[in-house]
């Protein structure tokens, strides 16, 4: 690189330098000058620049400390949800990134940190530390609401808006304040979130015969119903829940016009209709069989083999369970030999042989205490994801299994 293009190169940093620690300091000025015109006037014909920088920094330093109490309160408050981008916004890499490299005194107007999940009421016109303590007053408030919902409930109704919703960019508070809404407006128990297609059909009709502004009365009134019936006494959330209607009606708005109600307000499926898994365990060994293979695997030195022989000779699921319980297995063999099995053989394994404090654990056998913990320890180790398949596998398990 020659001399010439290294000059202009450091004198494009340096000019960056410059701008960035510009805007940091026009930052700290402002926050040290958090008073109306007139004071301001008044404060910059007598005080000195030094002192309202120094004033700055320290609401700054002071707004950073508040923003960490919240971020400890948001995450202590979190949903239990496979949404990604909440989960990733609230871990190290993603908010908390932001008070690892947040530097009041270069480039405090930025906001560094990876923050993909959005709010109802979107944070606007804030930077810096301002921005985020803003972001996680209004994430903290939206988590109180949703916690006040069944995480299952919850899962459940944003299922029926899309399946893979996991995956996509969705605000949690806003579909449970839509589907609660939903439920006050049809007279169903709100911490259900469940309304039919009848319930949708009659709204619309009903909604089609107002004004826009009686719609809107109409959704206020809800909103105040919801209030009660929640109990919800922050005065904080209470606004917060007025400020994300608007949003909010205009969408309803939008589908009563177009005969689209249920694109807002989804219809539940009765999850007790659901159509059942039929689970075929496949015919038993012989009596005879079955033991010399129980013989042949207890007098096996390593437990590689054990588990060569069980995938090899055991092809029903009655004789897997059986072996379970005969083999002698240690927990570490038990927990790899469940690795043999597929959800639907585990989620049938689970409703066989639910957790011991779902039960009382006094009538239990040793051995069938030691599956029971070694079968909760291992789908617990499991994917969030296939956790959560399998207990929907086991909620649509026939009734005989």
């Amino acid at each position: 690189m020659s001399l010439e293009i290294m000059k202009i190169n450091s004198s494009v940093i340096e000019k960056q330098a410059i701008e960035a620690i510009e805007k940091c300091n026009d930052l700290t000025y402002r926050f040290g000058l958090t008073l109306s015109r007139a004071e301001a006037v008044e404060v910059l014909k007598s005080e000195k620049l030094e002192k309202m920088y120094n004033r700055g920094r320290e609401l700054i330093k002071t707004r950073l400390v508040a923003a960490k109490k919240l971020y400890l309160l948001v995450r202590n408050t979190r949903l239990d949800t496979p949404c990604y981008t909440y989960n990733a916004t609230l871990s190290d890499n993603g908010i908390g990134s932001f008070f690892k490299l947040y530097d009041p005194e270069y480039e405090a107007h930025e906001t560094m940190a990876s923050m993909d999940y959005q709010l109802c009421s979107p944070v606007t016109d804030l930077a810096g530390v301002e921005y985020i303590q803003k972001y996680l007053t209004y994430l903290c408030l939206e988590n109180e609401f949703c916690g006040c919902f069944a995480a299952e409930t919850i899962h459940h109704l944003l299922s029926r808006y899309d399946k893979g919703y996991k995956d996509l960019l969705v605000n949690i508070f806003e579909h449970v304040l839509t589907g609660a809404l939903a439920c006050v407006s049809v007279k169903r128990s709100i911490t259900e979130l469940y309304v039919s297609e009848e319930d949708v059909m009659h709204l619309q009709d009903k909604l089609r015969l107002l004004d826009d502004q009686q719609i809107a009365a109409a959704i206020t009134k809800a909103a105040e119903k919801l209030r009660e019936e929640l109990h919800i006494t922050n005065p904080s959330l209470q606004n917060y829940i007025s400020k994300s209607l608007s949003r909010l009606t205009a969408n309803i708005v939008n589908t009563v016009r177009t005969d689209t109600l249920s694109k807002t307000f989804v219809t539940s499926v009765n999850l007790d209709l659901k159509p059942k898994v039929q689970f075929e365990s496949g015919n038993k060994m012989e009596d005879q069989a079955y033991r010399e293979l129980i013989y042949e695997i207890i007098g096996c030195r390593y437990s590689s083999d054990k588990l060569a022989l069980i995938k090899e000779k055991v092809s029903s699921f009655g004789d897997f369970e059986d072996v379970l319980f005969d083999a002698n297995l240690t927990r570490e063999e038990m927990l790899a030999a469940f690795r043999i099995l597929d959800d639907v053989d585990l989620a049938v394994l689970l409703k066989r042989h639910p957790s011991a404090e779902a039960v009382r654990a006094v009538d239990l056998s040793e051995a069938e205490l030691n599956l029971r913990e070694c079968l909760e320890s291992y789908i617990k180790g499991l994917a969030q994801e296939r956790q959560l398949h399998i207990k929907e596998l086991l909620d649509s398990l026939d009734d005989e299994e």
